[in-house]
């Protein structure tokens, strides 16, 4: 590699890492129109919680902020990104903590999920955009933000079993507020996860 293709590349990865972190802290401070720029027109968006064009999630986050509950928070936490650019196309893994507090049948929670996001972007007009973003979700769990609460019997006849493991509580939360979790949840180690890998080969490639 020459060194103006090497300094290329440099800019490039740099570009897409900018975007990538901007998009958590434009989803988290309910910037709008920043998020809305970290998309492509025609870009899709596929999460625990919706499955549809990001001009979709955006408008739903819009609504599920004006009715959130006093005391219910949320934060992305945006590791460094693996970036993989092949000329006007690019593909990209980071890994994501998402922290959730909330209130449930009366009593204060901390949900965690640990999870990768999968991005398909393009370089188009003169501006690298997603144009597919995919969560794999690898782990989560539940707890009490205040222990001396903790009732015994309060979970005692919950059934997880309808959600995938990996992401179960986090389903539990979005039905139990009045949600449905996405029918296309894609978990590590799985064949859906893998698929998502060979696609992101074909995509840099075609």
């Amino acid at each position: 590699m020459n060194t103006d293709t090497a300094i290329d590349q440099m800019f490039n990865e740099h570009q897409i890492h900018d975007l990538l972190i901007r998009w958590g802290h434009a989803r988290d401070s309910e910037d709008w129109s920043t998020l809305a720029e970290c998309f492509h027109n025609d870009a899709t968006i596929h999460l625990s919680w919706i499955s549809g064009s990001a001009n979709e999630f955006i408008a739903a986050s819009q609504a599920m902020t004006k009715n959130r509950k006093p005391g219910t928070h949320m934060k992305h936490v945006i590791s460094g990104p693996w970036i993989r650019v092949n000329k006007s196309k690019a593909f990209s893994r980071c890994h994501s903590h998402i922290l959730i507090r909330l209130k449930l049948d009366g009593y204060e929670f901390d949900i965690q999920s640990w999870l990768q996001f999968y991005d398909l972007l393009e370089f188009r007009n003169e501006s690298w955009r997603i144009v597919k973003r995919t969560a794999v979700y690898e782990k989560d769990r539940l707890d009490f933000v205040n222990p001396i609460e903790k009732s015994e019997d309060l979970f005692a006849d919950i059934d997880l079993s309808e959600f995938p493991e990996s992401v179960k509580f986090l389903c539990y939360m979005i039905k139990k507020s009045g949600g449905a979790p996405s029918t296309d949840i894609i978990t590590v180690y799985s064949e859906e996860e893998r698929l998502l890998k060979d696609e992101s080969e074909k995509w840099l490639i075609h």
